[in-house]
């Protein structure tokens, strides 16, 4: 029977969509924190790929991809070793999301 393409039969994927602007600091306790701007829904497990070069995609949800490109020095050291990220959306110069996601080092981002 071949593959039919309908509405009954098509599976969901994850929308990518990239940062333009981000912000990538430490903060005081030595957390990676990215700052980014909030999407609507809450996060839903959130996950962090990193391709070790310089590009990271947050998995916001099973809908939702966030594509970090050309990461700072600080932010690839980092992801070296680190097992989690904080990410913080940011909405009108309020916190409108604060969550961790965990890091997953890849050999290709699944985008």
């Amino acid at each position: 029977m071949p593959f039919r393409d309908d509405e009954n039969n098509r599976k969901e994927k994850a929308m990518a969509e990239k940062e333009g602007l981000y912000d990538v600091v430490q903060n005081k306790d030595g957390e990676l924190l990215f700052c980014i701007r909030a999407r609507t829904g809450n996060p839903d497990h959130p996950r962090f790929f990193f391709d070790g070069v310089e590009t990271g995609l947050l998995m916001r949800d099973g809908k939702r991809a966030i594509l970090l490109e050309y990461l700072s020095p600080l932010a690839l050291t980092s992801l070296q070793k680190e097992d989690k990220v904080l990410i913080a959306e940011i909405l009108d110069d309020e916190l409108e999301h604060e969550y961790y996601a965990p890091v997953s080092k890849v050999r290709k981002l699944p985008v």
